[in-house]
């Protein structure tokens, strides 16, 4: 190694022209692990061999990409920047959906804070993920909407390009037409192509109910299997919901096909008896993470679902415990059981 080298000591290698080199700070695009696509980034650090690291704009890191692999970003072209005042249309915490609002403030490192219409805000939204707003092309893009896949769109997908296709779920839409699958086996997968993924057959998610403020409603928290109990709490002009639930959680921008009406009489059929019931403060015996044996605790929180927390009389905590896991201490034991 040498250090603090003069300049008219040093002289490139045949090859590349000056004006091509590559330098830390550069706006590129790669080929992530040497894929056909290119993706957006900036070189992080030269490691002087003709090798670069590169940090994505989407989070991911490369470290020891090639320069055959990278090509500089076009730097001109200012109809992509994006100044305080102009309506837009933003990817909304990256859910892959886009809302009207206008830039509120440029933080000058590509990251603006945009007001949405509907009176949300959001702050450091990066730029990758906003576009100006096109009068009519916006809407034209809808129809085709209901062949897009979505976070937490339940699909099957071809994994490592083999040709068997195994069931799982989107965890993360990159926006360039791929995205990460989280199996249901386990397995994750990152940066999966759009044409070795497809939808799974959604029986009847679509039922074009209509929400309003007040209604009782059973809500898929974060888009997982299970649906708790709530209450709209705001609806959206884009068939959106901000849900209140009965546990006290709060989320906001829920999809329509994520809810259900509550049926009137089913929270009431479900507890036939008081003995049936259990409550906050009840003293019970559960099954420990569901090993099949039963510890003395009580009671610290009805999730409002048929789940409770538990804290037992050894230390130890539980969340959401299934009723089927729980018998009261002193009769009734049998009726919590499978």
């Amino acid at each position: 190694r040498e250090t603090r080298v003069a300049k008219r000591l040093i002289r490139s290698k045949e090859g590349s022209g000056g004006s091509s080199k590559l330098e830390e700070g550069d706006k590129v695009e790669a080929r992530y692990r040497g894929r056909e696509k290119y993706y957006p980034g900036k070189i992080t650090r030269d490691r002087g061999d003709g090798t670069y690291d590169i940090s994505y704009d989407d989070g991911e890191r490369e470290t020891r990409v090639e320069e055959r692999l990278i090509k500089k970003k076009d730097g001109g072209g200012g109809s992509d920047s994006f100044r305080e005042g102009d309506k837009i249309e933003a990817d909304y915490r990256g859910r892959g959906k886009f809302y009207p609002g206008k830039i509120s403030r440029d933080r000058g490192d590509d990251t603006y804070d945009i007001d949405y219409d509907d009176g949300e805000r959001e702050t450091r939204v990066s730029k990758r993920l906003i576009r100006k707003k096109d009068r009519s092309r916006s809407r034209s893009r809808s129809p085709r909407g209901g062949g897009r896949l979505r976070e937490g769109d339940k699909i099957e997908a071809d994994y490592r390009g083999r040709g068997r296709f195994y069931p799982g779920k989107i965890d993360r839409d990159r926006r360039d037409g791929t995205y990460d699958i989280a199996y249901d086996d386990g397995e994750r997968e990152t940066r999966v192509e759009g044409r070795l993924i497809r939808a799974k057959e959604s029986s009847s998610s679509s039922s074009g109910e209509k929400f309003y403020l007040g209604d009782k409603v059973d809500a898929r928290y974060r888009g997982r299997e299970k649906y708790y109990p709530g209450k709209v709490g705001r609806a959206h002009a884009d068939g959106t919901y901000d849900i209140d639930y009965d546990d006290g959680e709060k989320e906001t921008r829920v999809e329509e096909r994520l809810i259900r009406k509550r049926e009137r009489g089913s929270s009431r059929s479900r507890s036939r008896g008081a003995d049936d019931r259990l409550s906050e403060g009840d003293k019970v015996e559960a099954d420990y993470r569901g090993r099949g044996k039963f510890y003395p605790g009580k009671i610290t929180r009805d999730r409002g679902d048929d789940t409770y927390d538990i804290s037992y009389d050894d230390g130890e905590r539980e969340i959401r415990v299934a009723k089927r896991l729980i018998r009261k201490i002193g009769g009734g034991s049998d009726s919590f059981r499978e």
